[in-house]
């Protein structure tokens, strides 16, 4: 079946398949020619995947896209490479698609393994095997562009995971990385409590859940957002503490990382009432991260963790646009700051 997928797509098409049958981008012919721009109204889309992204190992994750299209005559003046969130999935990149439709900037985001729609959904898959999916994603991004800028742009999780992609060798070929309210909150940072109670959770069950609405978090201030969130299927409401644990090992890996940074030019969003990462984890992030390296910062001080789903998300996706675009260019919302603002503002808020 998915030979006879091959054979039939088209000379263009027909190029992202120079890796071994069956591994890669599989796109589906109709839906490109026939996508439409995401619906002004949605937060998130979790209706059928037409597209799969197939792993090495045969794992197929879905995948979605937005944007133009070769098979549709479209070309992209740039492709992004989306990462989302600890429990959410790639339908949370619509928001960011539609921002990005004006650039005619193509968006592909997968459902990493773990989570979303794929197969091991509700399983930590290993903090070692979310990056290697992310670089191969990438690699097959770029058999299929190989001309186009491609970029990353890493959401809470996704925005650690990419930052683990960029200090891996080799370096990722992409021009820029934008992360979201990245996560850096790891046991390192953590108060003596939280680190206890997931040791301790680990030991004695693993698999239990622990449900997201006993936490008192708030990660948007939109109620229609929340709303979709609660009418998802794809989202995870409860993860187990073995997810609980694999995170926040992510997390601290991530942190440990940052010193190491030198590139690609990079854009750090976060937001004054994030409730997810909290201040002292972003000093953290911010204070680890090496000065005079090509880093910048944006900070929204009514920003929720959602940046690019709440009331305040317009001047966000707007900034993300800029930067893609020229990366050194001054950010339209005025929130772009200096490496050492950003730190005094959010270690001394």
């Amino acid at each position: 079946m998915i030979m006879g997928l091959i054979t039939a797509m088209t000379t263009s098409a027909m190029a992202l398949e120079s890796m071994p049958a069956g591994r890669g981008l599989h796109l589906d012919l109709d839906a490109l020619e026939t996508s439409v721009a995401p619906a002004a109204d949605q937060s998130t889309v979790h209706g059928p995947t037409p597209h799969r992204l197939v792993m090495p190992d045969g794992t197929a994750l879905p995948l979605r896209r937005w944007g133009p299209a070769p098979e549709a005559g479209g070309s992209p003046s740039a492709v992004i490479l989306g990462l989302h969130g600890f429990n959410d999935h790639a339908g949370g990149f619509i928001a960011v698609a539609r921002a990005m439709s004006a650039a005619d900037i193509a968006v592909y985001a997968y459902d990493q393994r773990g989570f979303g729609g794929s197969d091991q959904r509700g399983a930590w898959p290993g903090a070692g095997q979310l990056i290697s999916d992310a670089r191969w994603a990438l690699n097959r991004l770029r058999q299929r562009y190989p001309q186009t800028p491609i970029h990353l742009i890493g959401l809470s999780m996704g925005g650690a995971v990419a930052s683990l992609l960029m200090d891996r060798s080799p370096s990722p070929d992409v021009k820029s990385a934008v992360l979201v309210a990245p996560a850096f909150w790891g046991r390192g940072v953590m108060p003596w409590y939280q680190r206890f109670a997931l040791w301790a959770g680990e030991q004695v069950a693993p698999d239990l859940t622990l449900s997201s609405q006993n936490l008192d978090i708030e990660p948007t201030d939109e109620p229609t957002v929340m709303e979709a969130l609660r009418n998802d299927p794809r989202w995870i409401r409860a993860p187990s503490v073995d997810a609980m644990a694999g995170i926040a090992d992510l997390m601290d890996q991530a942190l440990q990382a940052l010193p190491r940074f030198d590139g690609p030019p990079t854009l750090i969003q976060y937001g004054g009432m994030d409730e997810v990462i909290p201040p002292e984890a972003a000093c953290a992030m911010f204070s680890a991260l090496p000065a005079g390296t090509p880093w910048r910062a944006a900070f929204y001080p009514d920003g929720y963790h959602m940046l690019t789903r709440y009331s305040g998300s317009p001047a966000v996706l707007g900034d993300i646009r800029a930067f893609l675009t020229n990366s050194g260019s001054v950010l339209p919302s005025g929130r772009g700051i200096g490496q050492q603002a950003a730190r005094q503002a959010v270690c001394d808020g």
